[in-house]
């Protein structure tokens, strides 16, 4: 009676194991934006992330089953602009003072855009082989920080300069200034007049307050996911997924013509819609 018995409870636990999986995942995300509606110089490129966390699998069939995940998911992408011959408009705020004024001039500008969210995809998956996995969903996304890091290039027939960014855009207030690495300036000569600039700019320095409405990148995204794992063995499997963006990333609110301004030197918004698109590379164990 008492083999009988543990012989049950064995395959009683033999097929909740089976049921249920629980797992870890860590890789790289390769990702940019693609939007319908670039300015002409403008182009994103490929950037490269990480991303972590957990997941828990339910299968309903042998070879079928439900998989919800939580993860940390960096994704980005590289932004550049160039206009060297036409001229475009550039905001020059003096250290010190409260007004700016615009200048048209030749500007390139780079800026590596870094997002971090947490992620919850929800995916079906089906076990075509002991060897091989097709899975697909969407996952849920929430932005918990959001950089970006990079350089300005601008020249007009009177002065040159550079500055850097260092941007924290869900930190960073209207006008202010990137005091947390320092105040160095650069001085430049204009209608005869010297100007004082920082040499360092916050996201939102050349903004007045009233411009400032939220923040440069939307609290909530979404991706279609697809993609394949190949088990090494029964745990340990490699995978790759691409993620497809449901959403505009960026605030229309603050989403602004890096080329044109209104007769009275004021933002001209854009209407366009902003996509996240990555594919990750996952190294995972299940068990």
């Amino acid at each position: 009676m008492n083999k009988l018995f543990t012989i049950l409870l064995l395959l009683i636990v033999v097929q909740i194991s089976a049921q249920h999986k629980i797992g870890v995942r860590a890789g790289l995300n390769f990702s940019t934006i693609n939007t319908d509606e670039l300015e002409l110089g403008e182009d994103y490129s490929r950037s490269t992330g990480f991303h972590f966390g957990i997941n828990y699998t339910y299968n309903i069939l042998p070879n079928f089953g439900v998989r919800g995940e939580l993860l940390y998911v960096q994704r980005g992408a590289t932004y550049n602009f160039i206009d060297t011959l036409q001229g475009v408009y550039n905001f020059i705020r003096p250290a010190g003072s409260f007004d700016r004024f615009a200048e048209i001039g030749r500007k390139e500008e780079t800026i590596e855009i870094s997002n971090g969210y947490i992620s919850i995809p929800i995916t079906a998956q089906w076990q075509v082989s002991p060897k091989i996995e097709l899975f697909g969903g969407i996952s849920l996304d929430l932005l918990v920080n959001a950089t970006g890091r990079g350089r300005l290039d601008f020249e007009t027939d009177e002065f040159f300069y550079v500055q850097s960014y260092d941007f924290r855009y869900n930190g960073d207030e209207a006008g202010e200034v990137p005091f947390r690495i320092g105040t160095q300036t650069v001085t430049i000569e204009s209608d005869g007049q010297l100007l004082t600039l920082f040499r360092t700019q916050a996201a939102y320095y050349k903004l007045f307050e009233d411009e400032k409405v939220g923040n440069k990148f939307n609290l909530l995204d979404g991706h279609l996911i697809f993609g394949a794992n190949y088990f090494i063995n029964t745990g340990f499997y490699v995978g790759i997924r691409g993620q497809y963006g449901l959403g505009d990333i960026t605030n229309d609110a603050q989403d602004f013509s890096v080329r044109e301004l209104n007769p009275d030197d004021t933002f001209i918004l854009r209407n366009d819609r902003d996509r996240s698109i990555s594919v990750a590379v996952s190294f995972g164990f299940r068990f």
